[in-house]
């Protein structure tokens, strides 16, 4: 409780006379020829006002049991103002008497301190019983049930770390049975700590601490090198990527997931290439692509893993014809491209809840969408949440495409070759694209490939100096484009065959080089924070601050 000390009480003690009156004038000597001078009038009292009452302080719930409700606050009441003192007049030399000084005037009350809130509920009895294993297919993943005593939980958590300051959160599916979680990020050989909270609507109970160990890393895994050049600029959190080109001396190439410190933390192996994973926009499975590039050249497969890694399906009928990547959308949907029928991709939509015997629906034709002449290469398809929009890279035709997501019609096109016309002029770019990141409905930023190389039978007209992160600045109304950002490394790297980028909460820019198998993270200025090299290649990427829920991309 605040304590509002109250000033002392203003007592004015003015005049000759003990009873606060005016004294009377002097009648000394015969009867005076003049007028006395009246007694002047005294001055008004001053009251004190009263000080307002404390607050009451909030009440606490108390351990163990359901929170106490808070006492009301006592706030004092402010004491009133003292009554002013009368006022004295001034003697006269004759005649009447001095007037009576004016009373004081009273102080105002304090007011009454406000009562204090009810306190929040505090923890609850209840007893958590958890059993934990890894996964047999995974070994850095956790699978964590439990029972608990508490009745009706609302909500349920398992916070995991390497110590009991744990530092990582799985969010817990309660209707799952026995509560089972997975615990992903975990790093290879190493002994985790990990304690349940569930709550219900009397309060919260909590576990005690228990540990699991992971399993060691697989074989096989791609070979890299990570150099980290400032470790706390990074951007905390998980980059999922895979191979664009399978392993030597295997079938396929393992989708997998780095920690901040370049550490394999997940992996899997559908049987081809992984040019194209990403996570299922609720976080549950892993979405594993492969490239497909040319169509029929490479296997067409994809396939869906629980991360778990316990249930692989093979979604690759429905996604036949399909190529690079897949973007899972809010609503459960995946988009997506596969050739069509007249030499041009077909932007298309995989159902939610779809099954492997579901079919895709065709959005609309590539062509038909940018108009351009040539064959069609689309290599990368991204989602645009603030105006619920497609975009879409065609690498032959060196363009981005938006398009309405329920009817295909197109919004704008950006750049072009081939007879396709740009609704934008301003800074555009030359050489083709592939990866892109929408940062927002007029920021875009791309992975420009500035390549003079000849694809699908058609050159492409960047200098050859050196690949580049370009952003962009839409100004929809003008129908004009800025560059706001770039980077090219140092040495530049040139990349025809894929590339990727994404810029991070933070402010960071991670870049993906594709074919030459480097990653580099770099911070608003193009200072690089890390730099991670492969021996072969990397295929797209995203980089998450959890592996639970929707992806920071």
């Amino acid at each position: 409780m605040r304590l509002i000390l109250r000033a002392p009480l203003a007592l004015a003690f003015v005049g000759c006379c003990a009873q606060l009156l005016a004294c009377a004038g002097s009648t000394s000597g015969g009867p005076g020829t003049g007028s006395g001078t009246s007694g002047t009038t005294g001055s008004a009292g001053t009251g004190q006002t009263g000080s307002a009452g404390t607050t009451g302080s909030a009440g606490t719930g108390t351990s163990g049991s359901a929170g106490t409700t808070g006492s009301a606050g006592t706030g004092t009441s402010g004491t009133a103002g003292t009554t002013g003192s009368a006022g004295t007049g001034t003697s006269g030399t004759a005649g009447r008497g001095g007037t009576t000084g004016t009373a004081g005037t009273t102080g105002t009350a304090g007011t009454t301190g406000t009562a204090g809130a009810t306190g929040a509920g505090g923890n609850v009895t209840c007893t958590i019983t958890p059993s934990a294993m890894t996964s047999s297919k995974i070994g850095t993943v956790g699978i964590v049930t439990f029972t608990t005593t508490l009745t009706n939980p609302t909500s349920a958590q398992i916070d995991f770390g390497l110590t009991t300051s744990y530092g990582l959160t799985a969010p817990v599916d309660l209707t799952a049975s026995m509560y089972r979680t997975l615990l992903l990020g975990m790093k290879p050989g190493m002994t985790y700590h990990y304690r349940v909270t569930a709550s219900n609507a009397s309060g919260t109970c909590q576990g005690t601490d228990s540990t699991i160990k992971t399993g060691a890393q697989a074989n096989g895994l791609p070979q890299l090198t990570i150099t980290t050049n400032n470790k706390a600029a990074l951007y905390p959190g998980f980059t999922v990527t895979g191979a664009y080109t399978n392993m030597p001396g295997s079938t396929g190439a393992p989708a997998y997931i780095l920690d901040s410190d370049g550490t394999y933390v997940w992996w899997y192996n559908a049987g081809a290439d992984a040019c194209g994973p990403r996570m299922s926009y609720d976080g549950k499975y892993m979405w594993i692509v492969s490239a497909n590039v040319p169509d029929g050249q490479t296997p067409d497969t994809v396939h869906r893993v629980t991360m778990d890694g316990l249930t692989d399906t093979d979604f690759s009928t429905p996604f036949l014809h399909h190529s690079h990547q897949i973007t899972p959308l809010p609503d459960g949907s995946i988009a997506f491209y596969a050739t069509g029928t007249n030499g041009c991709d077909d932007v298309k939509i995989f159902p939610a809840n779809g099954t492997p015997s579901s079919t895709a629906t065709t959005l609309v034709n590539a062509r038909t969408a940018h108009g351009g002449t040539a064959v069609c290469h689309l290599n990368n398809i991204e989602y645009s949440p603030s105006d619920d929009t497609l975009i879409f890279s065609d690498l032959d035709n060196s363009c981005l495409t938006k398009i309405n997501r329920t009817t295909g019609a197109t919004v704008w096109v950006m750049d072009g070759l081939n007879g396709v016309t740009s609704t934008f002029t301003g800074d555009l770019w030359k050489g083709g694209e592939h990866g892109f990141h929408v940062i927002a409905v007029d920021d875009i930023l791309l992975f420009n490939n500035n390549s003079n190389e000849k694809i699908d039978g058609v050159t492409l007209n960047g200098d050859g100096k050196g690949s580049i992160a370009l952003e962009l600045k839409l100004n929809t109304s003008a129908k004009t484009v800025s560059k706001i950002w770039s980077y090219t490394g140092g040495p530049a790297m040139s990349v025809g065959v894929l590339g990727d980028v994404q810029r991070l909460p933070n402010g960071n820019t991670i870049v993906d080089y594709g074919l030459s198998g480097e990653i580099q993270e770099v911070d608003s200025s193009g200072k690089v924070l890390q730099d991670i090299q492969v021996t072969g290649s990397f295929g797209y990427l995203e980089k998450r601050a959890t592996l639970y829920g929707p992806s920071t991309k």
